[in-house]
């Protein structure tokens, strides 16, 4: 199927039926490219139904959408763009030729609107507050709204979109242990120096192990976060672009030089003179410290045994940018400091790897939001876009059904 229209631009072309590799290889060129526009995020919703749409000046494509399509009840349909379409919105024109096309389009499919949440950014931060750029998408946020579309507005909530409005994204450039803050300085060389510690880079062979420190997570925040299975279609559709960063605890091994520390400083106790009272507070002191983690040790040998994964990250590359999707970690080994040591890890392979920007997730536009802390220690810029948009189709249905979508939001 194919639309040829040319009153905005003389050969602008709208098609329906784009293939895999042209679509990628168009999102994965553009500034504007993400990972939720690739066409293997499809089989990731399998849940929806979906298309690759695009505009194409002559021979060449100009504008690329993967849109994802719910089925509803009475054959309807809604429609959701993640993070797209990949295009200039500069171009009036051309924004508004694809919307009239992607609204004449989806009418055939019965759909009632299309929700778009456009690449767009309104503004860049090195703190909420602190801007490098701000009100950057007006001209976008004027445009789409001369192509008919309705803004729903600058929300901070993290659950007022499908999608975070704010996510904290690392440049390969201001990346490194010289630009954490004080504070992840600190907690990174904690855990970095513990020699008991060791981080690998693995595939879904990992995922008992990911799995159990997601559902810490989700048991501490008291949440419900994604399944094994789900974590497993990940790495599976988007193979060697998919990996897992864990970090292990020894055990065994911390324990026993605990131990042997502990048997050392009792002996030195021992012959410790009274008439070195200075010397025989410090060895009280370090016995006290020693016998802490002789008994911590015991108490972990006997619930997780002599090796435990107690923090991971799963993260996905896609063009220059390289999502760390899910992070989580044990509780118990908090002290440890571990996902400092684990993020930063999987954050290095990144750009090892070749990507420009490393995307840490969400956040709130709230300042007081405690995982902006944790975030903010690797030196993160915070990228706030412009937020959701609705595409009305049915102009009778359009009120209710949007409606029905707020009582009932989940992508």
């Amino acid at each position: 199927m194919e639309y040829d229209y040319k009153q905005a631009v003389e050969m602008y072309i709208f098609r329906d039926n784009v293939d895999a590799n042209t679509h990628d290889n168009f999102i994965s060129q553009s500034e504007l490219g993400n990972l939720l526009q690739s066409s293997r995020w499809s089989q990731i919703k399998s849940n929806w139904g979906h298309a690759r749409v695009g505009v194409f000046d002559g021979e060449a494509q100009i504008a690329a959408c993967l849109v994802l399509i719910k089925h509803l009840p009475l054959g309807f349909t809604m429609m959701y763009i993640p993070r797209g379409p990949i295009l200039d919105y500069s171009n009036v024109e051309l924004v508004e030729f694809f919307f009239k096309e992607l609204k004449q389009w989806s009418k055939k499919h019965r759909c009632l609107f299309v929700k778009v949440d456009p690449p767009v950014l309104r503004g860049r931060y090195q703190h909420l507050g602190v801007p490098v750029i701000f009100d950057a998408g007006s001209e976008a946020l004027e445009h789409l709204e001369a192509a008919g579309l309705k803004h729903i507005g600058f929300t901070v909530g993290m659950s007022a979109t499908i999608q975070p409005r704010f996510n904290m994204v690392c440049c390969r450039d201001e990346f490194g242990e010289d630009y954490l803050s004080k504070k992840g300085k600190k907690n990174y060389k904690t855990a970095v120096k513990n020699k008991f510690l060791q981080t690998v880079y693995v595939d879904k062979s990992g995922l008992d192990d990911f799995e159990r420190v997601m559902n810490c997570t989700a048991d501490r925040q008291g949440v419900s976060l994604r399944d094994r299975e789900y974590y497993e279609l990940l790495l599976d559709t988007y193979g060697e672009d998919a990996f897992l960063t864990l970090t292990y605890m020894d055990i065994k091994g911390e324990y026993e030089e605990a131990a042997l520390l502990r048997d050392k400083c009792l002996a030195d106790l021992e012959a410790c003179p009274e008439t070195a009272p200075k010397k025989r507070f410090k060895l009280e002191e370090n016995l006290a410290s020693y016998t802490r983690r002789v008994n911590e040790g015991e108490a972990n040998l006997a619930k997780y045994g002599d090796k435990q994964c107690i923090a991971g990250a799963l993260s996905i590359i896609f063009g220059e940018t390289a999502e760390l999707l899910y992070a989580g970690a044990d509780n118990d080994f908090r002290r440890l400091m571990a996902p400092y040591k684990t993020w930063f890890s999987a954050m290095e392979t990144s750009f090892e790897r070749g990507c420009k920007y490393v995307n840490l997730g969400g956040i709130s536009g709230y300042k007081d939001d405690g995982l902006q802390e944790f975030k903010s220690s690797f030196n993160p810029y915070i990228h706030e876009y412009l937020g959701e948009f609705d595409l009305p189709v049915s102009t009778l249905l359009y009120k209710p059904s949007r409606w029905m979508f707020d009582k009932r939001k989940g992508v």
